[in-house]
């Protein structure tokens, strides 16, 4: 069992049990213990689950919805490498934004962690701004608006024009589509203005895009590829799509495999 999908089952089991236990979890999945434990660890720092004596407990109040929990865990490894790419052009004082994409969760996780670089963060997301409540070294303004629950975020025209009333050095949104025609893509029309209004109010806009949205095409229309500084993806871009990106003088950074292991 890939570890995302182990995840999201331990998960569920903290949802019908409440409370779960490291052999017991290392039975049902066929794994070892230490492999379950660094699970547990790795999910309570991202706020899923608290770690006990042996197990883990259910949080009491959960704000990650069942939609997000997928989305966290879908494409994990490629989230992770590209939210540490987007910390290395954050310089200490930048004001950024975040949205509400889980790629921008694990940049979140990424400034928390190193102390270095103080940062002056915006953002409409519930989860983001619990992660980083009480980091001293990050001021944070959050955003309010409408609230759209299964995202976990605020939405909506008061959430858009406090964002226009805003400046920021560089915006970091998560997106659904890459299209080198069709532009820059998102599913939903209230995240759509979100985006775009951060576009706006920002003097760089960095995507945050594992490979498998390339060459995708959604209904709402972001922005075109050219109004963006660059997207940042994983190594798995395929050579089309590498090709088609250097012809047309697209700014979109990836790396090998061979190139992640150096770092």
């Amino acid at each position: 069992m890939h570890t995302q999908d182990r995840r999201k089952a331990i998960l569920k089991e903290l949802e019908q049990n409440a409370y779960v236990r490291v052999g017991t979890l290392s039975s049902m999945f066929g794994c070892t213990e230490m492999t379950i434990r660094r699970d547990l660890n790795e999910m309570a720092e991202e706020g899923l689950l608290k770690r006990t004596h042996g197990g883990a407990v259910k949080i009491g109040k959960n704000f990650v919805t069942d939609n997000v929990k997928d989305l966290l865990y879908s494409n994990l490894h490629n989230k992770i490498y590209i939210a540490r790419q987007a910390y290395k052009v954050i310089r200490t004082r930048d004001t950024i934004f975040l949205d509400d994409a889980t790629t921008c969760l694990y940049l979140a996780k990424e400034i928390k962690k190193n102390e270095k670089k103080q940062v002056n963060i915006i953002t409409n997301s519930v989860l983001l701004a619990l992660e980083l409540m009480q980091t001293e070294h990050v001021s944070l303004k959050i955003i309010g608006g409408d609230a759209a629950g299964n995202l976990s975020a605020t939405v909506g025209q008061e959430a858009v024009e406090q964002i226009a009333r805003c400046r920021a050095d560089k915006a970091f949104i998560g997106v659904n589509g890459i299209d080198f025609t069709e532009g820059i893509t998102g599913i939903g029309y209230p995240q759509m203005e979100i985006k775009q209004a951060m576009l706006k109010s920002a003097k760089e806009t960095y995507v945050l895009a594992d490979s498998s949205k390339f060459g995708h095409i959604y209904l709402s229309h972001i922005c075109n590829i050219d109004q963006v500084t660059a997207v940042l993806t994983d190594g798995n871009l395929g050579a089309a799509f590498q090709e088609e990106a250097r012809a047309q003088g697209v700014p979109v950074i990836w790396q090998t495999e061979a190139e992640k292991n150096k770092e």
